[in-house]
Parts: C-alpha cells; structure tokens; sequence
C-alpha cells in the first residue's frame, strides 16, 4: 500500500468509527486510532495497527471494511 493509500485508510477510520454505537467499545477504538495515527512512520506503528484490528474484531461491524486495509498496514 502506498504512503497516499496510508493517509486515505487512516482517515477514513474515524467516520467509520463514529457511526459504531457510544459506548466505551467506541471510545477505545478512537484512542487506538488516535495512537496510531501519531505513530505513523515509527516502529510502533505495526503495533497500533495490530491493537486496532485486536479491538474491532471483537465487534467489527463499524470497521471490518477495513481490517483487510489494515492488515496489508503490517510489516
């Protein structure tokens, strides 16, 4: 996946999050991502990814259009 491609799935994550129900599933997912976000070009980024997948396959109707994205993430 390209950097742009990077850049486009992070920021498409955030509205898919949102429209999840409130709740504290919704707000670990948000501060995964918000994790994630600010490790973007650091070694930890593999690992922000991988907490992210972790926590939406538990309910992963918000985001499972892009645990497939997310995976390719991965090193």
């Amino acid at each position: 996946m390209t950097e742009h491609g990077h850049e486009r799935l992070i920021g498409e994550l955030p509205a898919a999050i949102e429209k999840t129900p409130p709740g504290a599933r919704r707000d670990r997912l948000l501060a995964i991502l918000h994790k994630l976000e600010r490790s973007q070009g650091t070694e930890s980024f593999g690992d922000h990814v991988k907490a992210l997948i972790e926590e939406a396959e538990v309910d992963a109707a918000g985001i499972a259009p892009f645990i497939s994205r997310l995976s390719n993430l991965l090193p």
